[in-house]
């Protein structure tokens, strides 16, 4: 099915069309259903290095009769010289539906997350800043070494493109994607600031706590920087559901958060979630992903989650179709990925996520 063809489809399924066939847990009309403050859509990479600003209208046309009030892009380091023009017109599409424009710092200096999973430029250029383990080996993601937060060049790294970003281009806000420089970090400028915390040595928990107090504050200053330079953005952050309860209670406490929580997978791929004790899970065992929904509540924050509707088989749709109505309501937030990668039927799964967001427009 083409994109343009699909979105003919929903357009139609939110005025009530049945063309979509899609068994609905309840209608507008017979039951109200809590609405989250902003639905926001993860829209990583897709015309960054190809440029179809029809194919952009179409997409963003779809989000805004969709009820989405946000979208989410991925800016990488390679960006400012590489996709201006894309940037600027996917924001104003946007705009123009009364849509806010938030960006994900991804994968600077290996610190967060986004898309795509590449190393980062200001990494490979500057080892000396690298995170160390124990043995004093670098950390390596996936993505790459993992700078760390110790290190002022580092820090002005970020001051430096965040400000390039809200001068460039009209951003209504900035989201802290998956933080990965939480482990004890063992390079030399993280030992000047730790090495007198006992148990900094074996990677104690106490040690730990401080070191994570620290990363919370790296991003604090940088929060500090956006609202003093930058006026009013919106600042999100979400992290691993699994992380511990000192890592939530250090995050929660982050500056100037407008939206706190957690982004997963929505459900384990068995019969009975709510029994289930692995990590990257929105539900499940221990409410998961709802402690930072609680957490955010206790600190008067507003909660958001992420549904990791990527890599999605075919046998996980009826999954999604049974948990998605626990899902959307769950945060004053909800975030999901627009056709997003390695589905086995992205159309499929697409009609899944149309039917449900049709309940809350």
């Amino acid at each position: 099915m083409k994109r343009r063809d699909f979105t003919k489809l929903t357009v139609a399924a939110a005025i009530g069309s049945s063309v979509l066939d899609i068994p609905y847990a309840c209608s507008v009309a017979s039951e109200k259903i809590k609405r989250p403050s902003l639905i926001n859509t993860l829209y990583y990479r897709a015309h960054t290095f190809h440029y179809n600003p029809s194919h952009i209208a179409v997409d963003l046309q779809w989000m805004a009769d969709h009820g989405t009030d946000a979208v989410t892009i991925a800016i990488s380091e390679v960006d400012f010289e590489n996709a201006q023009l894309n940037i600027e017109t996917i924001i104003k599409e946007a705009h123009k539906r009364n849509i806010k424009v938030f960006f994900v710092t991804s994968r600077w200096a290996g610190i967060f997350a986004g898309a795509p999973k590449m190393p980062s430029v200001f990494a490979a250029k500057n080892p000396h800043t690298w995170s160390l383990n124990k043995n004093e080996d670098p950390y390596f993601h996936s993505s790459g070494p993992i700078c760390s937060i110790y290190y002022p060049e580092v820090f002005d790294f970020f001051i430096e493109h965040l400000d390039k970003v809200f001068n460039t281009w009209n951003l209504d806000g900035v989201v802290w994607d998956e933080p990965k420089a939480y482990q004890m970090d063992y390079s030399a400028f993280a030992k000047a600031k730790l090495q007198d915390r006992l148990g900094y040595k074996k990677g104690d928990k106490e040690a730990l706590i401080t070191h994570e107090v620290n990363y919370c504050d790296f991003i604090s200053n940088l929060n500090d920087h956006i609202k003093k330079e930058h006026g009013d953005k919106v600042i999100n952050f979400f992290a691993y559901p699994y992380l511990s309860e000192s890592w939530v209670e250090q995050a929660s406490n982050i500056r100037h958060l407008d939206y706190f929580g957690a982004d997963g997978r929505g459900y384990p791929n068995i019969e009975k979630p709510e029994t289930y004790t692995g990590k990257k899970f929105l539900l499940g065992e221990g409410k998961v992903g709802k402690r930072y929904v609680d957490k955010a509540a206790e600190k008067k924050l507003k909660s958001m989650v992420l549904l990791e509707n990527f890599k999605t088989k075919s046998s996980e749709y009826a999954l999604l179709e049974r948990h998605i109505d626990t899902i959307i309501p769950m945060a004053d937030q909800f975030a999901y990925y627009y056709y997003p990668r390695s589905c086995d039927n992205p159309d499929k799964a697409m009609k899944i996520i149309t039917g449900h967001l049709k309940k809350y427009i």
